[in-house]
């Protein structure tokens, strides 16, 4: 399965480095007797760790769309046929999808020390901080939030209101429903509704993996933004 390019950015390794300096002095067999982080090694750590919940989104998206036509019954629950199977993929990636600025937002909070409660890191606290405006970050998490808005519509619907639904999909549910319920009728239709799912799923697979390689373009422009900025607060950390 592919994972995210980021994971060797320069950013990501610089973050990673400092870290490691503080792990190096640490005993897995003794964790008690650990030192503890000094200034800028827990800002490493923290920070590490909201990078890390970006680069682990962006392969999960990957997986999602991996996994999107690998329906196995003997793998999966006894109940789960091909369509809730489909539309369980499908829901997934949009949920993720949108998540990754969510997390993009977290992460600023954890460079510049802002100090808000996670709930509390919306565009509102966040892009209009003053020290944020102004910026290449203000920049990149406007391109950000433009891309994944036209996204989360769906991500709401899915969250709050109903099951993912487009017309395809939906004829196909139908006829799985009469499946199950022996229906012979539907049974007549088993092998063309098979192939109309092929079709669908790899449509999906196409648009959700154009629709994953610009997400990485914009978080990539993002890191680039935050090199600067953490670099000049790490150096004031003592």
């Amino acid at each position: 399965m592919k994972i995210t390019y980021l994971k060797d950015h320069l950013f990501l390794n610089q973050v990673s480095a400092i870290t490691r300096q503080y792990f190096a002095k640490c005993n897995p067999d003794e964790p008690k007797n650990d030192p503890p982080a000094n200034p800028k090694e827990r800002y490493g750590i923290e920070v590490l760790v909201g990078i890390g919940n970006i680069i682990s989104c962006l392969d999960q998206l990957y997986f999602s769309i991996d996994m999107l036509p690998g329906y196995n019954k003997k793998n999966l629950p006894e109940k789960m046929n091909r369509y809730d199977y489909v539309v369980y993929g499908v829901e997934n990636y949009y949920l993720r999808f949108t998540s990754v600025y969510d997390r993009c937002l977290r992460l600023v909070n954890i460079v510049f020390r802002l100090g808000l409660p996670e709930r509390q890191c919306k565009n509102d606290t966040i892009i209009k901080n003053t020290h944020i405006q102004n910026k290449s970050i203000f920049k990149s998490l406007t391109k950000l939030d433009k891309f994944t808005s036209n996204f989360r519509f769906l991500r709401n619907t899915i969250s709050h209101n109903k099951t993912y639904s487009e017309k395809c999909l939906d004829e196909i549910g139908s006829y799985y429903y009469l499946l199950e319920v022996e229906d012979d009728i539907a049974k007549r239709f088993h092998k063309y509704l098979n192939l109309e799912m092929n079709k669908n799923v790899i449509n999906k697979k196409e648009q959700f993996k154009e629709h994953l390689v610009k997400l990485e373009t914009l978080v990539e422009i993002f890191f680039d933004s935050l090199i600067e900025p953490f670099n000049l607060i790490l150096k004031n950390q003592s």
